[in-house]
């Protein structure tokens, strides 16, 4: 019924738009339509020095805020590989890994990670539900 590769096209354009030089204009409002509402869910996970587990849960467009003051002033490329997804009819779940670097040409990576997104079948296309992701 449903193709895995709808979904890695959203994961896909997810990266696309957040990547790009500092003074690129990032297309906010197809970041947002990538998602299953404004509410959706995007958790960073990582640990204290106390080694105790910290989340940080933000909305779309809390996200947005915050990684757009961030892109305004720095080079930045991220994408994502090994893709592992799981399809239940109108729901599917997504383990990734990502890398990031400063130039699209660049070999130093400077951050990678891995990333489980859930997704919801709307009826018109795939949108993200909620995504959880821990830096390595």
């Amino acid at each position: 019924m449903y193709n895995k590769s709808e979904i890695q096209e959203v994961i896909d354009k997810f990266y696309e738009i957040i990547s790009g030089n500092a003074e690129d204009e990032r297309d906010w409002n197809e970041f947002r339509s990538l998602f299953f509402s404004g509410s959706s869910s995007l958790t960073l996970m990582k640990y204290n020095a106390d080694n105790e587990c910290i989340t940080k849960r933000l909305d779309v467009e809390t996200y947005i805020v915050g990684l757009s003051n961030f892109l305004k002033s720095k080079d930045f490329y991220e994408y994502g590989f090994n893709y592992e997804i799981k399809m239940y009819g109108s729901i599917a779940n997504v383990y990734s890994e990502y890398a990031a670097k400063r130039k699209k040409e660049d070999t130093d990576i400077i951050k990678h990670g891995v990333n489980m997104t859930q997704f919801i079948h709307d009826g018109q296309a795939w949108k993200i539900h909620s995504m959880l992701w821990q830096d390595q």
